[in-house]
């Protein structure tokens, strides 16, 4: 499974509060990918952010965090963004494909299109049956992966709709809905065990947070911290989402089945989604 943080801020981000979590914190994401040799996260890396004009920007590369320190470091003075999205893969991979075809650009997060940026942790189990329901947004699938198909699936809502919390529940929604007609033909019980989601239009940002293994699962660096629990805190200036703590200071824990918007004046609403 994959880890991601978000920040975001009414002014532009300050570069040490990115370099901070994403880089020097005791359990940042570059410290977390590489912290436990049985759950490396060594599948690619990538970050997305917002230009002058409030268009997405996004780096990223198939190789591990862990190997490119010089890069990621690189990259905190180029960032003059309200919005900062960070992710490091552990590639799922729920059509058994060769490992070698998981691994590559168009596989790694984070994906963009308009003024969106999306990542996502978990895996969606179902993925050629989601993948059929595209309709004219197939077309547009470049990689083999299970999350790009939820991205895409994602912007067919956010096309319908026009409101991302919106789309992200909508989303949700068809998942299980398609799941009781294939249901049958599968040995596991559930259409995907995480839909643990960020997308940003430049203006807020929207996460899904849904994780739900047959087996209990902790985080990489924190102890206790359930695996699929976003960790959430407000700041002064800027307002953190995180796959786990990235430090020991105080954390709260987004609830399971639930989307929380997030607006760049930092205020917050979360609300709880039925099933």
């Amino acid at each position: 499974m994959c880890r991601m943080i978000a920040l975001i801020s009414e002014k532009k981000l300050s570069p040490l509060d990115i370099r901070y979590h994403l880089y020097s914190a005791d359990k940042s994401l570059v410290k977390q990918a590489d912290y436990d040799l049985k759950r490396l996260q060594r599948d690619g890396w990538g970050v997305g952010y917002y230009d002058e004009k409030s268009k997405p920007v996004v780096l990223k590369t198939p190789n591990p965090i862990y190997e490119e320190k010089k890069k990621v470091e690189d990259i905190f003075g180029k960032i003059n963004s309200g919005v900062f999205i960070a992710h490091v893969r552990y590639a799922s991979n729920p059509k058994n494909l060769d490992k070698n075809k998981l691994i590559g650009l168009r596989n790694t997060q984070p994906f963009s299109y308009s003024n969106f940026i999306f990542s996502h942790n978990g895996t969606l189990s179902i993925v050629d049956e989601i993948f059929l329901n595209l309709g004219k947004y197939s077309k547009y699938v470049e990689g083999v992966n299970d999350s790009e198909v939820l991205f895409w699936n994602f912007i067919k809502h956010m096309d319908a709709y026009g409101k991302a919390s919106t789309a992200l529940e909508m989303m949700r929604d068809e998942i299980k809905t398609v799941w009781i007609s294939v249901k049958k033909k599968y040995s596991f019980k559930s259409p995907y065990n995480g839909l643990n989601i960020f997308v940003s239009d430049s203006k807020s940002l929207f996460v899904l947070c849904d994780f739900k293994t047959e087996e209990e699962k902790y985080s990489i660096m924190t102890k206790g911290w359930e695996y699929g629990s976003f960790a959430y805190r407000k700041e002064k200036d800027f307002f953190i989402v995180s796959s786990e703590p990235t430090d020991g200071g105080n954390w709260n824990k987004m609830p399971q089945s639930s989307v929380m918007v997030v607006g760049s004046d930092l205020n917050f609403k979360i609300n709880t989604l039925e099933g």
